[in-house]
């Protein structure tokens, strides 16, 4: 339902990601897609996207095959922000990555 009408994932969003962190696996992947993309669609502010955009790419970060289905929405917001029809934020984040 939310990929086909974003608008619907702001009321399921809580249980959505909920169920989401319970299940894992490609169904948690398309959801959280999903929501970044709802988000993309209305930004509640400048920095919505990128922040879930990098939590995305932080909680797949070692997981190449999902990793690289996130490039194309990286590659869509980066070209939006050029073109001026999604804010332009440059987001801060710690390093995430386990210490070898």
């Amino acid at each position: 339902m939310g990929e086909v009408d974003p608008s619907a994932i702001a009321a399921a969003r809580a249980e959505g990601d909920a169920l989401a962190i319970e299940i894992g696996g490609d169904l948690a992947l398309r959801w959280r897609i999903a929501v970044v993309r709802a988000v993309m669609a209305a930004p509640p502010d400048g920095d919505a996207v990128r922040e879930l955009y990098g939590e995305l790419v932080d909680r797949y970060r070692d997981d190449p095959e999902r990793l690289a289905q996130l490039r194309p929405i990286g590659d869509e917001i980066r070209r939006r922000e050029a073109e001026g029809s999604l804010p332009s934020a440059m987001v801060a984040r710690s390093d995430r990555r386990k210490k070898h």
